[in-house]
């Protein structure tokens, strides 16, 4: 019983992530099919906690409380890579006047650790913690690329492709066509493949192993003026760079797994 409480209140943390305008009891209730009484008992044992805060209005609302991103904060403060990246990352932006993510894979989505915008930024995209699809993405593809076959594989059968724009991939055949265009080049590109009016250059970044462990990538407006090979270029360095802080030796061959 103990255990179903603790996967209960896991469940009700990660809903309430993915919630803007935090969520009802009732909300709740219907998203995770449980009991109403059991929903509001462990919501009061997360607000003693400070995990969960309540939003008082003409409908209680729970949100996320400042225990869980403090302890979102140290886990992104104690996470190598994170602490490793800032500093490239950083000076990659200051480079380009781009917007910069660090991001890594997790199954079939990839996830934001990291961001940093130029002084000048002209649009807001994704905030860090967020997720989103790798066949449609720059900093996706350029992981997937390098990734043993048996791993990329293993992946793209759980892929569901969802048209985002008229330039989606929509099946396996053209994706891969894709990654061996990235791996040629070193790094991917999302050409207006998310958001029409949005493009970005994404590199992987290795392991000590030689494995594409995460990828770096520059987002911003799509023009026919931005020089996307020259962006791949800084970025490809910036990649290395990060690369061998992790340990990574280019002398030695690609990951092709355990």
């Amino acid at each position: 019983m103990k255990q179903r409480s603790v996967i209960r209140a896991i469940d009700i943390l990660t809903l309430l992530s993915e919630s803007l305008n935090g969520l009802s009891l009732n909300e709740i209730v219907e998203a995770l099919d449980i009991p109403k009484t059991t929903a509001y008992e462990i919501l009061l044992m997360l607000q003693e906690k400070s995990m969960v805060q309540v939003e008082e209005s003409r409908v209680r609302r729970y949100q996320l409380g400042v225990q869980a991103f403090v302890i979102g904060h140290r886990f992104l403060r104690n996470l190598e890579l994170v602490h490793t990246a800032g500093p490239v990352v950083d000076e990659c932006s200051e480079k380009l006047g781009l917007t910069i993510f660090l991001a890594m894979l997790d199954d079939i989505e990839i996830i934001y650790l990291y961001k940093k915008e130029p002084e000048n930024v002209v649009i807001h995209t994704e905030s860090v913690g967020n997720r989103a699809e790798v066949y449609c993405t720059s900093l996706g593809k350029a992981i997937l690329s390098y990734l043993p076959e048996h791993e990329l594989e293993a992946i793209l059968e759980k892929v569901e492709f969802r048209k985002r724009t008229s330039r989606t991939h929509l099946d396996h055949e053209s994706l891969r066509e894709d990654l061996i265009r990235c791996r040629k080049r070193g790094y991917a590109l999302d050409d207006r493949e998310i958001m029409d009016f949005v493009s970005c250059v994404g590199a992987p970044v290795f392991d000590h192993r030689g494995k594409a462990v995460a990828g770096i990538s520059a987002a911003g407006l799509y023009s026919e003026d931005r020089d996307h090979e020259k962006e791949g270029a800084i970025l490809k360095e910036a990649a290395m760079k990060l690369s061998r802080k992790l340990g990574y030796d280019p002398e030695r061959k690609i990951y092709r797994g355990e």
